[in-house]
């Protein structure tokens, strides 16, 4: 495993846009083709096994899987449990696979089965806001304030922030993850290199999340897709 250093330039390293686009890849697939009655455990166990047949290492961090209240929760300490999909139902998978070269990806995807209308409106809304942070995104910029534009986003959609941590991401590296902070209220680390921006919020019935990896050079911004 290398341990390519992750310099200050206005393009992301090859590595990592390998491991986020390894982590898109597959959350979107399984967002796609997840059918009512599967259950969380099962969804985990074929994502895990698809990272290595894509040609992973493995995941640096549990892939978290909910469904219906399972929504509710998105951290790598909840457990994937028998509760399987219904036919209307909001689901989250959030992936996290590991590269050969010790590059790791994160990406959250929220699926919708049925034609629930408050349902779909939270899932909009997430797609609205997590649109507007990314637009946002300037070079230079400081971790809380680009929470502010979370904040200015979620305030017209009556929904709250569900992350347990009161935070909407964290840096991202080469075989590491956290080193800078989080993105939050509180945090004044002016953002450079990789970070996983993954708002996530909703009500007491289910909630909705969408996660993607912003690259911040000197002098732009990348959005890895």
């Amino acid at each position: 495993m290398s341990n390519e250093v992750q310099a200050f330039t206005d393009s992301p390293p090859e590595g990592l846009v390998r491991a986020q686009r390894l982590a898109i890849q597959i959350a979107e697939e399984f967002t796609e083709s997840v059918s009512p009655g599967m259950t969380e455990r099962a969804v985990r166990d074929a994502i895990d096994a698809r990272v290595v047949e894509l040609g992973g290492t493995g995941v640096w961090t549990p892939t978290v899987v909910g469904f219906g209240v399972g929504t509710l929760s998105c951290f790598p300490t909840d457990v994937a449990s028998d509760r399987p999909l219904w036919d209307i139902d909001l689901g989250t998978i959030d992936v996290h696979p590991v590269t050969e070269d010790g590059w790791w990806g994160d990406c959250t995807r929220t699926l919708i089965r049925g034609g629930n209308i408050p349902q779909q409106r939270a899932l909009d809304a997430i797609n609205s806001v997590h649109a507007h942070v990314l637009a946002s995104a300037r070079p230079g910029m400081r971790a809380c304030d680009w929470f502010a534009e979370f904040q200015t986003a979620l305030e017209p959609t009556g929904l709250l922030l569900l992350d347990r941590l009161q935070n909407i991401g964290h840096s991202l590296a080469q075989d590491s993850s956290y080193d800078l902070g989080y993105i939050d209220a509180f945090n004044e680390t002016v953002l450079t290199g990789a970070w996983a921006v993954e708002p996530f919020i909703g009500n007491h019935l289910y909630g909705v999340k969408r996660e993607d990896v912003v690259w911040f050079g000197p002098t732009k911004t990348t959005v890895i897709a």
